[in-house]
């Protein structure tokens, strides 16, 4: 495992002020130390409250991690729970939920952009989608943490022109077409439905009843959506006891947007979560009963064992190398650890990021 050198920015970034004249254009720094072009972010979620989110590079030529590319950049710290990050054109927006703001970076130079916040109209941020060249998408899951939105995002002026109640815990989102899909994943409640919205008009047009708290979604090679729902959990009124629990689910839905079958997983196996797809869109896989699970878009029933018998708090497919993608974080205080797979579930390496690593970031699909 490599070891990070934070002070060659400063090494660098000094070599170069001193080897240009006064009269000499001022050059393009792209990088101020050797990140490369060639790899892909990690977003480090942060203990809940630490204020110690984090962002983390992965250069796939040299194997070596950077970690808190935010702050060498941007001066300053991520902020409390850094949730997702998106890519649109060369921009990357990192959403960060509990101090209720998404920065926004160049995803070359990774110097700051702009901040969009609470005073912009978020209330608690969850995922960014790039609707089209002038506008995204951003999910929200409200001040109680239950009443889902979505906002619009005019990405020429960074202002909030609208927003669209979708259901409880608006979370990850899919384009197809001219509609765009929502997981209401329940927020702090429960709900049991995706939310269809026209791109074109930014109106809600239906929702899709599926099963319990559906958490994320991906679109396959054949236009299919396919949704992954953590089933709902009931507890007393003190959270001592589990009055009632669902299972976990995997759903597809058709370009139709009817719902082609809906497999449960076995009773008491726990949530479906952290669904990704490969790059050729036609193999899933997700995290389950503390497992990795590789599921065929041509299978007819869901996968009996584990691909990968290791739980992990992030699921990514890198579509340049073709690995399969686990973030582990062993607590909320300490660094977290990246681990690479081949599709057959050979682990193939292993590299230390940030604390709580939840999701990868590519930008070289």
């Amino acid at each position: 495992m490599k070891t990070n050198i934070y002070f060659l920015a400063i090494l660098i970034g000094a070599l170069l002020m001193t080897s240009c004249s006064d009269d000499d254009p001022e050059p393009e720094v792209v990088h101020n130390f050797p990140i490369g072009e060639n790899g892909f972010f990690i977003v480090n979620e942060g203990g809940w409250g630490n204020g110690d989110a984090s962002l983390s590079y992965y250069n796939r030529d040299s194997s070596e991690v950077y970690n808190d590319i935010f702050q060498t950049y941007a001066g300053r710290p991520l902020g409390d729970q850094a949730q997702s990050m998106s890519l649109i054109d060369s921009l990357g927006f990192i959403v960060v939920q509990n101090s209720v703001k998404i920065e926004v970076i160049h995803a070359y130079k990774f110097t700051s952009v702009t901040t969009i916040d609470g005073d912009d109209g978020l209330e608690s941020p969850r995922y960014v989608l790039g609707v089209n060249e002038n506008k995204a998408y951003i999910t929200d899951w409200g001040s109680t943490g239950v009443n889902g939105t979505v906002k619009v995002l005019d990405l020429n002026t960074y202002e909030i022109t609208k927003t669209i109640s979708t259901g409880n815990g608006a979370n990850k989102l899919i384009k197809r077409g001219d509609k765009v899909y929502v997981a209401n994943q329940g927020g702090y409640s429960r709900d049991s439905t995706i939310a269809v919205i026209d791109v074109n008009t930014d109106e809600l047009l239906k929702k899709i009843e599926v099963k319990g708290n559906p958490e994320s979604l991906q679109l396959d090679a054949d236009g299919n959506i396919w949704v992954a729902g953590n089933g709902i959990t009931i507890y007393n009124a003190d959270y001592t006891e589990i009055i009632r629990q669902t299972p976990g689910y995997i759903a597809r839905i058709g370009e139709d947007d009817e719902v082609d079958f809906i497999w449960e997983a076995t009773e008491g196996t726990g949530d479906i979560n952290r669904l990704t797809i490969n790059e050729a869109g036609d193999e899933l896989y997700y995290s389950h009963a503390g497992g990795v699970y590789k599921l065929s878009t041509s299978a007819t029933e869901l996968p009996a064992s584990a691909l990968v018998s290791k739980s992990f708090y992030g699921l990514g497919f890198d579509p340049v190398s073709k690995e399969i993608i686990g973030g582990e974080a062993p607590n909320f205080s300490s660094a977290g650890t990246m681990y690479f797979y081949n599709t057959s579930g050979v682990e193939t390496g292993s590299e230390s990021v940030g604390i709580g690593p939840n999701s990868f970031v590519f930008r070289n699909n």
